[in-house]
């Protein structure tokens, strides 16, 4: 699954200053992937939802009846957003029985509209509503789908739509990093209450109901809502295991395609336990050598040694053998770290904040390594979680998609110890027999959704060389399953997710939702180049007051949108108030020949204040101020052990040229 960024600043940056008198091509921000390790899919079916027209019938359903009305949502704050929910039966086997309420949101049309774009961004498990929730028109921008709306959805079993929780949170957080590779008997016996009382839980309130959270069931929910809608058809933009949910709904509803994005693909179907395993071990163990080999050459690298792996080997050791306490009494042990380092290898963005993170836990301060494990287990600063990691098993389970068990396990492990050395090190036969076994215990037999298409829609298939949670293996898989309309677009860059992330990718995905445009066959994008510092910046004033530039990695990722090839930014760091910092600018730079402009907030949260300046020539710049405030709200909590206390954090944007 995608963690994407919280707020598409650089697109947002882009979008201010062009307000300004700029010409600037409007582009978007990275893709901040955070997710399951093994994304899932459902059971076998080709049956139309109840109340719809059968597959193959594209009459226009008479008008859109859902009742979409302003959004309540703490995390909604665009005032364009709109909200509206759709009750969709539980068992499309009985249409009148018990119902899940979908909760949906959407980024309306800015143009007159001719249809709509459903968006996933993985897991299973994963909130589609936040991404639009918090990203919605930096999204549409950069797309270019100015007659679409673009709606997100939390699918059933997630959140806001009958969010699974088999589990308290109080349950999770005991439980949230256990050993796995228990020493002691207390470990031990941590371990094995983790593992049976999620699925005595699960059992206990759910029943039978738990194969109905299926991959197939979702994509008849997405037929729900395209019938809800008005719409004849639907386009569809799915990240990660969102490839599969979208390649789901085009097997059964082929003709109610109008064009699909499948960004990173995943598609399990038919692999060995053998390729099960070992595809995302080997691509993890990929991602982290390219890492290392990072780290090793640059100076920015707070953990660079010699031979980083053999660092981080040595700290992972010394944290099993003793975990440390942060200062709000929590202990990280080796567990803490490797999850926090998988997490970092989703996205290259990432790399410095984990090198910073290491660093500090090998200090003795674990809130970095807590910062990075936490986001991916959607845990919040008070110990609170979203649905994601107990929603992924049951929707993985009900949609039959789990790993088979291996014939012979012995062989199995050591087969992946050797083809991945770091990250298939402490794999045991009970790891890789747990996964069939905890699926027969909470739903029994269930098949995987066949995947072909035989729609018109045109579909554009996209995955990495160097993407460790979905390599590319399985993106060439899925185009071939999905017939002549499926075209593949290879990314060379590194993590998961290019959507966002490469201009290059976004502009075909765009030109696919936007216009129907299909890329040639076997498009290749290369990274983009970096933005280089304008040869203006230098010359900027530095009020009284300000730091040396001084990088704070966490910051750029727990906010998003700071690649170096989107946009070039700097920060510093300040002891005045937000308010007097921004002042300070803006007296220093109105004595450089720059004027203040009114522009829409970029990033608008408490403790927070901007400014926009520009010469109304080449230069044009936005300074935001973010005080200590800023970095209790949502968000920004994983960034805030890598500011010093009492600080404002000054984060200068640059418009290019």
């Amino acid at each position: 699954m995608m963690r994407l960024a919280r707020r598409s600043l650089a697109l947002l940056a882009l979008t201010l200053v062009a307000a300004c008198g700029t010409t600037t091509e409007v582009r978007s921000t990275r893709a901040d992937p955070i997710g399951a390790a093994s994304p899932s899919s459902n059971s076998t079916g080709t049956t139309a939802p109840s109340g719809t027209t059968a597959p193959g019938d594209t009459s226009q359903p008479s008008k859109d009846t859902l009742d979409w009305g302003t959004c309540d949502d703490p995390n909604a704050e665009d005032p364009a957003l709109q909200c509206a929910t759709l009750s969709v039966p539980l068992d499309y086997d009985k249409p009148t029985g018990d119902t899940i309420d979908l909760a949906l949101i959407r980024q309306p049309a800015s143009g007159e509209r001719t249809g709509a774009i459903l968006f996933n961004p993985g897991g299973p498990g994963g909130s589609g509503f936040d991404p639009i929730a918090f990203s919605g028109s930096g999204f549409a921008s950069a797309l270019g789908i100015d007659s679409l709306d673009l709606i997100g959805f939390d699918p059933r079993g997630v959140d806001r739509s009958g969010g699974i929780r088999c589990v308290s949170d109080e349950f999770r957080d005991k439980h949230l990093y256990v050993d796995d590779t228990p020493d002691t008997p207390e470990e031990q016996s941590l371990k094995e209450e983790a593992q049976n009382g999620f699925i005595d839980g699960c059992k206990q309130k759910y029943g039978d109901t738990l194969r109905l959270y299926s991959t197939e069931n979702t994509a008849r929910d997405m037929d729900a809502i395209r019938e809800a809608l008005g719409d004849s058809q639907i386009s569809y933009l799915g990240i990660s295991y969102g490839t599969y949910l979208g390649a789901t709904y085009a097997t059964m509803f082929p003709d109610r395609v109008r064009a699909m994005v499948l960004d990173s693909a995943y598609e399990p179907n038919g692999d060995t336990a053998q390729q099960e395993f070992e595809t995302q071990l080997v691509g993890f163990e990929g991602a982290f050598n390219n890492w290392m080999k990072w780290c090793e050459g640059q100076a920015a690298c707070e953990f660079k040694a010699a031979d980083v792996g053999a660092r981080w080997d040595a700290l992972k050791q010394k944290l099993d053998d003793t975990p440390i306490t942060g200062a709000d009494g929590r202990v990280a042990n080796n567990a803490t770290m490797e999850t926090a380092t998988s997490a970092a290898l989703y996205s290259e963005s990432d790399w410095p904040v984990l090198g910073q993170a290491l660093a500090k836990a090998e200090k003795g301060d674990p809130a970095g390594i807590f910062a990075l494990a936490d986001a991916y287990e959607g845990r919040d600063s008070d110990g609170t979680f979203n649905t994601l990691f107990q929603s992924f098993p049951v929707i993985q389970c009900a949609s039959g998609i789990e790993a088979p068990p291996p014939a012979d396990p012995e062989a199995l492990v050591a087969s992946l110890r050797a083809s991945a050395p770091r990250f298939g090190k402490d794999i045991t036969t009970e790891d890789v027999m747990q996964e069939s076994d905890q699926c027969q215990k909470l739903v029994g037999d269930t098949k995987p959704v066949k995947l072909s298409y035989s729609g018109d829609g045109p579909v554009v298939v996209v995955g990495g060389t160097n993407d460790p949670a979905t390599p590319i293996r399985w993106a060439q898989k899925m185009v071939g399953e999905l017939g002549p309309r499926a075209r593949l677009v290879t990314y060379t860059g590194e993590g998961h997710g290019a959507f966002l992330v490469s201009n290059c990718v976004t502009d075909i995905e765009g030109a696919l939702l936007a216009t129907l445009k299909s890329p040639e066959a076997n498009t290749t994008c290369e990274p983009d180049p970096v933005i280089e510092k304008p040869t203006w910046w230098d010359s900027l004033p530095v009020p009284d007051g300000v730091s040396d530039v001084t990088p704070l990695p966490a910051l750029a990722a727990a906010v998003g949108g700071t690649s170096p090839t989107q946009i070039f930014s700097e920060m510093r760091t300040t002891t005045l108030s937000p308010q007097d910092a921004i002042a300070a600018y803006t007296k220093a730079l109105g004595d450089a020949g720059f004027q203040q402009f009114d522009a829409p907030s970029i990033l608008p949260i408490n403790g927070t204040e901007q400014g926009a300046f520009s010469d109304f020539g080449s230069r044009t710049l936005v300074v935001i101020a973010l005080g200590p405030k800023a970095f209790d709200e949502n968000g920004l909590e994983s960034a805030k052990a890598g500011v010093p206390p009492n600080t404002t954090v000054l984060w200068l944007f640059a418009a290019p040229g």
